[in-house]
């Protein structure tokens, strides 16, 4: 498998950048992993629209689904015939409502103790801590597993989400000295130390607004020599 980073910012993007999204592809599927603000533009350029094969949203908040709109326009215009799946919390807001009425989607709400299956991937739901109801995904293609925290703070489930990973996507928005545990995400020190739960690398996204790369790279270096800062654009073996 092989991610790319479509868009690592929260909860709004800098000049030429994106808020949360990411592609995942295997052998045989492309995954689109929550659809923020400025992503659909740089998945066109990685693949076509009608080639997607699911999408999941780790929660309804705007960071994370904003660019669904545009994308249901671009697939109404695209040679895709069916819906796409989206797997989504069955969490009622304005949002929801929103996402029900766009035809070129077929939404399924997460259950937690399912396995899903779409083409050569199998993946389940583990749900994370935030003010609004949100999923972690931990997706596996042959011997290769991947997982993503989406927006969380330190939970007893991460353990469970993270098991027998080879790369782990975690929500670090705050550096140490602005963090406090009242705040809806994991410090990036806490994102890097979710490395000793399992036995593969952490990539550290949603960089929290006003801070600078080499910020953040920072003070992954202090605590760990294999964890890396998502980098837009790149594209990571999995």
């Amino acid at each position: 498998m092989k991610l790319t980073i479509l868009g690592k910012y929260g909860p709004f993007p800098p000049v030429n950048g994106a808020t949360s999204g990411y592609l995942l592809q295997s052998d045989n599927a492309n995954a689109v992993i929550d659809c923020g603000s400025g992503t659909l533009n740089r998945l066109k350029g990685k693949i076509k629209v009608e080639d997607i094969d699911f999408i999941v949203l780790s929660h309804l908040h705007f960071d994370h689904i904003s660019d669904m709109g545009v994308l249901s326009y671009a697939l109404a215009f695209s040679k895709k015939k069916e819906k796409v799946n989206v797997y989504l919390p069955a969490f009622e807001c304005k949002a929801l409502e929103t996402l029900k009425s766009m035809a070129e989607f077929n939404l399924i709400f997460i259950e937690e103790n399912k396995v899903y299956y779409e083409k050569d991937l199998e993946f389940s739901f583990y749900k994370m801590t935030h003010p609004v109801l949100s999923y972690g995904v931990k997706i596996s293609s042959g011997e290769k597993t991947f997982a993503y925290t989406g927006d969380t703070t330190v939970n007893c489930n991460i353990r469970n989400l993270v098991s027998n990973a080879n790369v782990v996507l975690c929500d670090g928005a705050f550096l140490q000295e602005d963090y406090l545990e009242t705040k809806p995400h994991m410090s990036v020190i806490q994102a890097v130390e979710v490395e000793k739960l399992f036995g593969g690398k952490v990539i550290v996204t949603h960089v929290g607004e006003g801070y600078k790369d080499s910020q953040v790279e920072s003070e992954i270096k202090s605590v760990s020599q294999t964890a890396e800062l998502a980098i837009e654009g790149k594209t990571y073996s999995i």
